[in-house]
């Protein structure tokens, strides 16, 4: 009997591992569509040409990009109540410090940088 309640909640634990990560990739898909809508739509940036610009400015590679949707950013008086659309790279720079940006991406404007030292690419200012 202690066996069948273990299997049970061992099963119960994987369905329910199982159905949480089909339900974050059915999200990650609906993103993709999201911003593909978007982008047809003319009001994003298409993601190749703000990672060119990040590329240029910061240099690095990129390990992690998220698509998110932003309505009150700030509460700065400029951008309350501004709804809009946001890439967020991460990059690890070639001095190994790891970067985070958050990108506008109707307009390709930086909006934050987090990291511990912030290198511009010396490349991209020649």
């Amino acid at each position: 009997m202690k066996g069948t309640r273990f299997y049970n909640g061992v099963l119960g634990g994987l369905l329910a591992c199982t159905l949480l990560f089909s339900a974050h990739a059915y999200a990650d898909s609906d993103d993709h569509e999201r911003a593909r809508q978007l982008l047809a739509e003319g009001k994003i940036m298409p993601l190749r040409t703000v990672l060119e610009k990040v590329e240029k400015e910061f240099g690095g590679q990129v390990v992690k990009i998220e698509f998110e949707h932003e309505d009150d950013p700030d509460d700065d008086d400029d951008d309350k109540g501004k709804s809009r659309w946001l890439y967020e790279i991460k990059l690890v720079q070639g001095s190994g410090q790891m970067l985070k940006l958050v990108i506008d991406a109707e307009n390709g404007s930086i909006l934050k940088k987090k990291g511990k030292k912030v290198y511009k690419n010396r490349q991209g200012n020649d």
